[in-house]
């Protein structure tokens, strides 16, 4: 059984965690370690720390592929904090301005390769939310409440 964890904000030094990377998928997995790293820190369960990191390496390869256009040479920016009992996740990029109205997870019953990523993140995290108002910049707004095993 999973309860919520008995957060304090001081769990991580600074409360907030601020990674840019290189718009390139050899850093995706640079992503993936601190988000672990941050994950065990705070104390989330094995599985939710593995839904968070598959949920923002979603994230930030859908990004290098669709807003950037597979360019290594753009930034990718991501904050992870703590509010709380929720884990905070922002991932910032400014590429091609998106439309919200096409980010919709494709039918999961229709046989295809690729196209799983916006469905992974949405059941992966409690809350997701695309900013694509802001001028120059796209926004992926993610939301975990933590638990931790018994």
């Amino acid at each position: 059984m999973e309860e919520p964890v008995g957060m304090d904000t001081s769990t991580m030094a600074s409360g907030k965690i601020q990674l840019s990377i290189p718009s390139h998928p050899q850093y995706l997995q640079l992503v993936r370690g601190v988000v672990k790293k941050a994950t065990g820190i705070i104390g989330v369960s094995r599985k939710d720390s593995d839904h968070i990191i598959l949920a923002v390496d979603e994230a930030c390869s859908n990004i290098i592929k669709h807003s950037y256009m597979n360019n290594p040479e753009k930034t990718i920016d991501i904050s992870i904090g703590t509010q709380g009992k929720e884990l905070h996740i922002l991932i910032t990029d400014y590429g091609k301005k998106c439309d919200i109205r096409q980010l919709l997870p494709r039918d999961i019953d229709i046989i295809r390769p690729g196209g799983l990523g916006l469905y992974i993140i949405n059941h992966a995290m409690d809350s997701v939310e695309y900013d694509c108002s802001a001028s120059g910049k796209n926004q992926v707004r993610m939301i975990k409440c933590l638990k931790k095993s018994r």
